[in-house]
């Protein structure tokens, strides 16, 4: 009973350091924003049922990042079923991933200062798109231009904060 309390007090205390990066990051990989806390919590129930798997000498992060990972890919196919899949911004942003754990709250840091550095018009594209999650052509018509003008300029501005936070990491490193 005592080895149950131990193993419940260390997953409450990893929770407790990890959940703020792990929601970024799980937003970061494409989820949508009303289902990025149901992701990170379904990777914690995984990681807590499996946390007799856990290889202590690996960094938690790095585990609970790969699970993460996993259950967010399916969450995306879960939402794209019946839709045309459009370049999300996560991939866009591939350079977050390629951090290590522990830079990852810098580079979702990174990210947000690259957004703020957008012009108001490209922030409410991008808000648009991935908050309100409108395609391209709803976007248009609300807009009310092509939706292949929208894709260009969505395209554009994903690279525009891509560079960005590429710089900005490659920056922090030297």
């Amino acid at each position: 009973m005592d080895d149950l309390r131990d193993l419940h007090a260390r997953f409450t205390v990893l929770v407790a350091e990890h959940q703020g990066w792990l929601r970024a990051y799980v937003r970061s990989l494409g989820v949508a924003a009303g289902s990025v806390d149901d992701v990170a919590q379904e990777a914690f129930l995984v990681a807590y049922r499996r946390f007799a798997d856990y290889d202590a000498s690996r960094p938690f992060a790095a585990w609970l990042k790969g699970i993460a990972k996993l259950l967010a890919a399916n969450e995306r196919r879960r939402n794209q079923r019946g839709r045309t899949v459009e370049p999300s911004l996560a991939a866009a942003l591939a350079a977050i991933d390629e951090v290590e754990d522990e830079d990852a709250e810098q580079a979702t840091r990174h990210l947000h200062a690259c957004l703020e550095l957008l012009p108001a018009h490209s922030r409410d594209l991008l808000r648009l798109r991935y908050e309100e999650e409108c395609d391209a052509n709803a976007l248009g018509t609300r807009l009310g231009r092509d939706g292949n003008a929208v894709r260009q300029a969505l395209f554009r501005v994903r690279e525009l904060v891509r560079r960005c936070v590429e710089d900005r990491l490659a920056g922090a490193a030297s």
